[in-house]
C-alpha cells in the first residue's frame, strides 16, 4: 500500500510517516506539502496496481483540500478501483464535516492528531475492500 500524506505541516508529515513505518513497514509513504504537489504525485500512480490511501488536510496553501477533491472529481481519479481518501484535519468546524459528505468517495473525516488507532482503521479498511470502491 502507498499512503499520500498531503499536508502543509512538515512536522505532521514527518510524525505521520514515522507512525506508518512503525505500524506497517511495508507501507510506502509519500509526503506532499500541498494539494497541487499531491495531484502531480498521484498522477504518477494512476496505473498502480496497489492500494493507495490519501490522508488529506483541508487548509493548505496553493491548492487546499477542497480544491484537491474537486480536481479528483474532474480527472475521475476518485474512480480508481483501490483509492481510499481520508480527510485528516484539526478543524472542529461542523461545516467542514458536513461539506466532506458532499464527496461520497471520502472514507472518513479524522480529527488530528493522527493516532495508531486511525492508522489501524485505515489499514483494516483497505484490506477489507481490495480492488473496489466502497
Amino acid at each position: 500500500m502507498k499512503v499520500f500524506l498531503i499536508d502543509d505541516d512538515i512536522i505532521y508529515r514527518r510524525i505521520a510517516s514515522k507512525m506508518w513505518e512503525l505500524i506497517d513497514s511495508s507501507v510506502e509513504t509519500i509526503a506532499c506539502e500541498n494539494g497541487a504537489i499531491g495531484l502531480l504525485d498521484l498522477e504518477c500512480e494512476r496505473d498502480s496496481n496497489q492500494p493507495i490511501s490519501v490522508l488529506l488536510d483541508i487548509n493548505m496553501p496553493v491548492l487546499n483540500g477542497w480544491d484537491f477533491l474537486r480536481e479528483l472529481e474532474k480527472k475521475n481519479f476518485y474512480q480508481l478501483p483501490d483509492l481510499h481518501i481520508y480527510l485528516v484535519s484539526s478543524s472542529t468546524d461542523e461545516r467542514d464535516i458536513l461539506k466532506s459528505r458532499e464527496f461520497p468517495f471520502i472514507k472518513a473525516f479524522i480529527h488530528k492528531p493522527l493516532t495508531k488507532e486511525n492508522i489501524e482503521m485505515i489499514i483494516n479498511h483497505v484490506q477489507d475492500h481490495p480492488d473496489k470502491q466502497s
